[in-house]
């Protein structure tokens, strides 16, 4: 039986349509990823994890076989069958209800029903991989311009006051889950938005509890109270002890760390 031919235009627009589609998609998991990743800048190891993980999101459209293959699907099964079923030729629709059709000589038979094969595997690779790669460069120029945004406005903010420490702002939609934060002394940094508060509280004082100690012998105005005696339990870790006012804990691991921020050995 001839197979009814599909127009052009309409297999067109509709692979434009899901490109667009799977693009933007793409984009805003770019997006996503960089806001599970943390970090700050467009680095070559940044943009390779980024492309894996978007490449990786990819997945999840893979099975739209029969989305892809809908003009196919209409054109070729559905409406054939729709005119056999009204007793017309599945072809040309002539009213030909007889071994053949006098108008195209196609046979009276029922059409086939669409079934996915090899050609809709190929037709869903010639859209996901062209739309992955334009989604990930949209989203790396996203991730760039909004990075760029949040530089402008901490310098802004600098020039105002010059005193500022530290400032956080949240990465755009739909990475508002993580933010973007520039510390003297440290720059600009984007931390993994589900780091532990107890490992960001630590890593924070580490490098400070150094320059406390050496502070508060050189004269700097720092005076510390009389500490109460640690008492270590069997397991050689000593209980949350008060020190002038400021909470120690993490004794048994090396580390003293103070609730405002500063650590010592």
């Amino acid at each position: 039986m001839t197979t009814p031919a599909v127009p052009g235009r309409a297999i067109a627009a509709w692979r434009i349509l899901l490109i667009a589609f799977v693009t933007i998609y793409c984009a805003l998991a770019t997006l996503v990823a960089r806001g599970l990743i943390g970090g700050f800048g467009l680095g070559t190891v940044d943009c390779f994890v980024m492309a894996i993980a978007t490449l990786i999101a990819t997945l999840a459209v893979l099975p739209m076989g029969a989305i892809i293959d809908l003009p196919e699907a209409l054109w070729q099964h559905w409406l054939p069958e729709r005119r056999w079923r009204a007793g017309r030729c599945p072809t040309c629709g002539y009213d030909a209800n007889r071994a053949l059709c006098p108008e195209c000589g196609t046979p009276f038979a029922r059409p086939p029903a669409y079934a996915s094969n090899w050609h809709t595997l190929r037709r869903t690779a010639w859209v996901v991989l062209p739309s992955w790669a334009m989604g990930l460069a949209a989203g790396l120029v996203l991730v760039h311009f909004d990075e760029r945004a949040f530089m402008s406005t901490v310098a802004t903010m600098r020039r105002i006051d010059p005193e500022l420490r530290e400032h956080s702002h949240e990465r755009a939609w739909p990475a508002e889950f993580a933010t973007m934060t520039w510390a003297a002394g440290r720059g600009f940094f984007g931390p993994p938005p589900f780091d532990s508060p107890k490992t960001a509280h630590l890593g924070a004082g580490a490098g400070a509890g150094a320059g406390v100690g050496a502070g508060a012998g050189a004269g700097t105005g720092i005076r510390f109270a009389e500490a109460a005696p640690l008492e270590f339990d069997a397991a050689g870790v000593a209980p949350r002890t008060m020190f002038a006012g400021v909470v120690f804990a993490d004794v048994g691991s090396g580390y003293f760390a103070m609730n405002s921020g500063f650590s010592t050995k």
